[in-house]
């Protein structure tokens, strides 16, 4: 191809590749340059006035690009690229990424690389600075989530043509497997039972029914069936803004009965079919902080030890397993994208464990 892009920057600059004969000495030149238009047609038809040239005059005559005489334009700075992706990636990714991206970068990159050019930031100045956050006790996946916002504000930077290439990167840090604790079964009705009646049903959401904070926020009185003891997790809401659940798909989960009890009840309040079924007590979809502080309120009165609102999706995901559920199905009701996921949650119960091998105990007897 005469007008291509680089296969390996898809969206790098327009190049202008071909071959041609000097008529003057025979010799065979090779004309390779970005194109002065960057469009596909501004550069195609600056093409075909250079082969209408060398048609004419047999050459192309020793031209001096206008760019040639300016300065070279300064490179450009990580501050910058942190712009650039502002303007260019940030509004693809779900509102939670951009903003915990957003964090780090404040806190910890711009502080440190806002004014060095990208060619600056390479491997050993990235592991260097990876050796530093370890010194300050932050864990390995705290210095992930760091160092990750730098790579893909980098390879932004390089996508759209602002920088050459995209440095050879440390691998990112192993981060250990989790095991999970989840509260107990009487810890978790303490609570349910605890909460306010406008509170009740985010937390049973969560424990009953495994949904994640954002999903609670965003089920609707459309999406619950409780004719079929069905509810459907079509989308979440995270810092206000409608978004698909993590998985990225919907799913359904059947309606347990100690959640069926408290949504009937909920149900029996003036509510619209695209009302949020656990609304804050203004009627409106919670807040992160304000559903946080309602969950912790309730755990005080309650009297239970402090934990996370996820703490009771993973209570859920727990007693799925518990009950004699396969992992596929778990995978299915939480909404895993991946089995590894969910396989964590497989081997937090010592008790089934060791009920697991007492088969070879009755073999042998």
């Amino acid at each position: 191809m005469t007008v291509r892009r680089d296969r390996r920057r898809p969206r790098g600059p327009w190049i202008i590749d071909f071959s041609y004969k000097d008529a003057r000495t025979g010799e065979k030149k090779r004309y390779f340059r970005n194109a002065t238009l960057q469009t596909a047609d501004g550069a195609r038809k600056e093409e075909r006035r250079l082969l209408v040239t060398i048609a004419e005059k047999g050459y192309l005559p020793d031209q001096v690009d206008e760019t040639e005489l300016k300065p070279p334009k300064p490179e450009m700075t990580f501050g910058e690229a942190v712009e650039l992706y502002k303007a260019t990636l940030a509004p693809k990714l779900k509102p939670s990424t951009h903003i915990g991206y957003m964090k780090n970068v404040d806190a910890y990159l711009l502080p440190r690389f806002g004014s060095w050019p990208l060619s600056k930031i390479d491997k050993a100045v990235v592991t260097a600075f990876d050796l530093e956050l370890a010194r300050e006790s932050l864990s390995a996946s705290t210095r992930n989530n760091i160092v990750i916002p730098l790579r893909t504000i980098i390879g932004n930077a390089v996508e759209l043509g602002h920088h050459d290439k995209k440095p050879d990167f440390p691998r990112l840090n192993r981060v250990k497997s989790k095991v999970y604790e989840p509260p107990s079964p009487e810890m978790v009705d303490a609570v349910v039972a605890a909460a306010p009646p406008h509170v009740r049903p985010a937390i049973a959401l969560a424990a009953y029914a495994g949904l994640r904070a954002g999903e609670v926020r965003g089920l609707r009185w459309c999406d619950v069936n409780l004719d079929t003891g069905l509810l459907f997790v079509r989308q979440a809401i995270t810092c206000g803004q409608v978004v698909a659940p993590k998985s990225g798909h919907e799913r359904g989960i059947p309606i347990a009965p100690a959640l069926k009890e408290i949504l009937v009840e909920a149900s029996k309040r003036p509510h619209k079919p695209k009302a949020p079924v656990a609304p804050s007590s203004k009627g409106t979809p919670w807040t992160e902080g304000g559903l946080r502080h309602a969950f912790k309120r309730a755990l005080a009165k309650a009297q239970v030890p402090a934990t996370r609102l996820h703490a009771l999706r993973h209570f859920f995901i727990t007693e799925c397993f518990k009950g004699g559920a396969s992992a596929p199905t778990v995978q299915q009701l939480a909404g895993h994208l991946h089995l590894s996921v969910t396989q964590r949650y497989a081997h937090t119960n010592d008790n089934l464990k060791k009920d697991a091998v007492q088969v070879f105990t009755r073999r042998s007897a």
